[in-house]
């Protein structure tokens, strides 16, 4: 089951900074510190294509709207399964529930994220199995990318922004993009972008309507009146969709420490409230009879 535990929360995050100025370092925006967010949906931008809707009127039964035009058929077959596993109550096994690595932008699903800025690095931080992607600055891919459970990632800032580029993501059996099971092939090719926006009513809106049904589990602060954090991103995969599509998270500063929500393995499905079903003996076999 999961357990979340505090832990210290890392301070040195926003050392770098104030480092170098003079040398474009005072324009570097402060992104740094713990978000948190309540709910594990994906916006759709406000034009463009946007990700797979869920179509079941239920925000705790995962069913993806496969007849979706820009899901290649092989794709919408996936998405197909398993919304009708998750409409007899069941949940389909996904990497969040099996505890393995997250892709982006499916991690972008955790409750909670931890910024460190550091001169040539930014690391990010996922309170779920602490999970930690790297993302080198002012750097290039490698002409020939090893694939990784998170893909290669390079960054740059922009204006206000923090411009993060992942491609050589893993493909493996339960690597998907979103909360529906949508999956990905070698050619995914992942574009974030890290931004401050002000707290007004509709960019908080996804946050104060947010929530896990059923779990007493609200990581932000409600207190809290500062700007707050936005991921815009842009998947591309040719040999998933049909076109390009974007969407966008908002994180709210954290309630509290950073967590540590450790994954372990079992029967019970956090969101529908039920055990998943396991084979079981029909007969006893009793010694000596």
């Amino acid at each position: 089951m999961h357990r979340s535990v505090p832990v210290a929360c890392l301070l040195m995050a926003s050392l770098v900074l104030g480092e170098g100025k003079g040398n474009g370092a005072e324009a570097v925006p402060d992104l740094s510190g713990v978000w948190g967010r309540n709910t594990i949906d994906y916006i759709a931008p406000e034009t463009g294509k946007g990700p797979v809707k869920n179509i079941s009127g239920s925000r705790n039964m995962m069913v993806g709207d496969f007849h979706d035009p820009m899901l290649k058929p092989w794709a919408a077959d996936i998405v197909k399964r398993n919304g009708e596993i998750a409409k007899t109550g069941d949940a389909f096994p996904t990497a969040h529930n099996q505890c393995w690595p997250e892709p982006p932008p499916y991690i972008l699903g955790n409750q909670q994220l931890q910024i460190l800025q550091q001169r040539d690095q930014v690391t990010l931080m996922y309170s779920h199995s602490s999970q930690v992607r790297r993302v080198r600055l002012n750097a290039t891919h490698p002409a020939n990318v090893m694939p990784s459970w998170y893909g290669d990632s390079v960054g740059h800032y922009e204006a206000d922004a923090l411009v993060v580029d992942t491609v050589g993501v893993t493909v493996a059996p339960l690597s998907s993009l979103d909360r529906y099971g949508t999956p990905h092939t070698e050619a995914l090719h992942v574009v974030e972008r890290y931004h401050m926006v002000e707290q007004t009513p509709t960019a908080a809106e996804p946050l104060r309507n947010g929530g896990f049904q059923g779990v007493n589990d609200d990581v932000i602060d409600r207190n809290y009146k500062g700007k707050l954090l936005r991921v815009d991103f842009t998947v591309e995969d040719s040999g998933t969709f049909t076109m390009p599509w974007s969407g966008y998270v908002v994180y709210n500063r954290a309630n509290g420490q950073f967590i540590e929500d450790v994954c372990a393995e079992n029967i019970h499905d956090y969101v529908t409230g039920r055990d998943s079903a396991v084979p079981t003996a029909k007969t006893t076999l009793l010694s000596g009879r």
